[in-house]
């Protein structure tokens, strides 16, 4: 249960959740005449509600929860709704002093059992650094970081703290798992929630690492976007509330003079990029790594020469867009190389000299789950509709369905269970596709790197009335593209079992040799990042709760003759 000081007491009534559901109810139901008692209980249930939770912040969820259930509602219908559930008569932000902002959960059981979970408020993160220390000391005391790491993950308004656990024998794709072992949620609605949190995870690590305890995964990537100049409010300034969405990049470059032709050996976070670093120099037949003797420049753009060859360091952060990411990487100076050399030693020790760690897709909060909206292809639907003998309009009275205006972006709930009702084959066509003005240039292979360890699957866009032969080859190199990705996929999720881990830089080339056979056969590549659905028939069993797909990625490529378009 949460423990709160007198100081920290709610100052309004708390409501038991059949009382939360009844107030929601009534309120939503008014608006809403299909929202029923029993739809309140459940979406109660599953919002988790946080004791303490500013109104505004819980609007969010509960908007987005609602969208989810084909409801719409406006934000400040969302706010009145939220106020009800938390107590308040009228949404207001709660600014006492001293009130809880930070809830610290943990599993401080024997066993990672979610009814074991055990709740604490704090008002800073000054003060949770010293219960971050006590308890990671607890794990440590009951072998419950049994590969050495303490893994950060930031999602949003939330902190996920895991550590990987080694395969068991039974394992046959001998697959690393990763489990939860606590969360730090943020109780108001404050953007700049993470601006302490550095400070008290320098202390967890000076704890962890210096110690030779284990090693506190992402933290540089915290540590790299809080120090950070750019001036706040700019577009593409980065802050610590970027951390979500980067992660560090370790490219080898040979030739300093030319930045273009060096690859890619790792992405991700700390302890990936070091386990790849090593996996790259191990020799192919003996598996084995020689002695590293790695040296980091005092002068220029920071770097590592590892055995004489130049490797670079940059965190690249993604500014989320509706068809493509903006993107910043910024190469990490010397300092700061000097620290991530320092912290590589530091873990070796605390390893035995070699990484056990099994390396998983870095989570960003980009793409990393459905949105609150979509555009749709409004063609495509009235196409739908009109074979269904429908009009918008009484779709919308047959079906229930919140009577929305017909326009091109729609509550990603509406749109599932509008390709539901109408059993619409292939879902995927009710996504608008970008115009070519919203899509990039693939003048370089970057942005396809940073997407490739995310997506799903490649959809294409060909010129019409290309010669065979031409149109021929341009279909062979993307079906060649798409199933070097899901080869990737395979191998990363543990899908196709390897005799021996695979280095990531097996993949670096896939992206600029796709681009230079489109360009060789005269064509500029464009790309963007659209939505795409996956049928779970005969792979997940049949639930009337739950859509009949899966949600992923699919990178979107259009294809344009050379001189047709500037």
């Amino acid at each position: 249960m949460p423990v709160f000081s007198s100081a920290q007491a709610p100052k309004h009534t708390q409501l038991t959740p059949e009382a939360q559901a009844a107030a929601l109810w009534t309120f939503v139901q008014l608006k809403a005449p299909r929202f029923t008692f029993n739809d309140a209980v459940d979406l109660v249930k599953n919002l988790d509600l946080r004791q303490g939770e500013d109104p505004k912040s819980l609007a969010k969820r509960l908007r987005r929860a609602l969208q989810v259930r084909g409801i719409a509602f406006k934000h400040v219908n969302a706010l009145h709704a939220a106020s009800r559930l938390s107590g308040y008569s009228s949404w207001h932000t709660n600014e006492e002093a001293g009130a809880p902002r930070l809830r610290f959960a943990t599993f401080d059981g024997a066993a990672f059992d979610p009814a074991n979970v055990h709740f604490a408020d704090f008002s800073s993160w000054s003060d949770l650094a010293t219960e971050l220390r006590a308890w990671a000391d607890r794990l440590l005391t009951r072998g419950q970081l049994p590969l050495g790491v303490m893994a950060l993950n930031f999602i949003g308004h939330a902190l996920n703290i895991s550590t990987p656990v080694p395969p068991t024998k039974d394992d046959v794709q001998q697959r690393a798992q990763s489990w939860t072992l606590g969360t730090v949620t943020c109780l108001v609605d404050d953007a700049e929630w993470l601006e302490e949190a550095p400070a008290a995870f320098e202390k967890l690590r000076r704890h962890l690492e210096e110690t030779g305890k284990a090693v506190l995964d992402g933290y540089a990537v915290l540590q790299l976007c809080a120090s950070s100049h750019d001036r706040r409010g700019e577009p593409m300034a980065v802050a610590v509330s970027d951390v979500p969405n980067s992660e560090l990049v370790l490219m080898r470059e040979d030739n300093e003079d030319d930045p273009h032709g060096g690859y890619e050996i790792a992405r991700g976070d700390e302890v990936t990029c070091w386990h790849q670093l090593e996996l790259s120099m191990r020799n192919d037949t003996t598996n084995q790594m020689p002695e590293l003797h790695i040296v980091v420049p005092d002068e220029g753009v920071g770097a590592w020469f590892v055995n004489d060859r130049r490797y670079v360091w940059a965190v690249e952060t993604i500014k989320p867009g509706e068809y493509v990411p903006g993107r910043i990487n910024r190469f990490i100076g010397p300092p700061d190389c000097q620290r991530l050399l320092r912290r590589y030693k530091l873990a070796k020790r605390i390893h035995g000299g070699r990484f056990k760690h099994h390396d998983q897709t870095k989570h960003l909060a980009y793409l990393g789950g459905p949105g609150e909206t979509y555009r749709v292809d409004l063609h495509f639907l009235l196409r739908q509709l009109n074979a269904a003998g429908l009009t918008w309009e009484s779709y919308c009275e047959k079906f229930g369905a919140e009577p929305l205006p017909m326009q091109d972006r729609l509550p990603v709930g509406f749109v599932f269970q509008l390709l539901q009702n109408l059993k619409i084959d292939d879902p995927n066509q009710v996504f608008a596709k970008p115009n070519l003005s919203e899509m990039a240039r693939l003048d370089d292979d970057s942005l396809l790197r940073t997407l490739l360890p995310r997506a799903d699957s490649v959809r294409v866009v060909m010129p019409r009335d290309l010669e065979a032969d031409i149109a021929s080859k341009l279909r062979e190199a993307v079906d060649e593209f798409g199933t070097t990705l899901r080869m990737q996929k395979l191998v990363a999720g543990g899908g196709l079992p390897m005799e021996k881990e695979l280095p990531y830089l097996l993949y670096a080339s896939d992206a600029e040799q796709f681009r230079a056979t489109a360009d060789e056969l005269g064509f500029i590549a464009y790309a963007a990042v659209v939505p795409h659905l996956v049928s779970t028939k005969d792979i997940l069993p049949d639930s009337p709760n739950s859509w009949p797909w899966a949600l992923g990625t699919a990178i979107f490529l259009r294809f344009e003759r050379r001189g047709g378009v500037q």
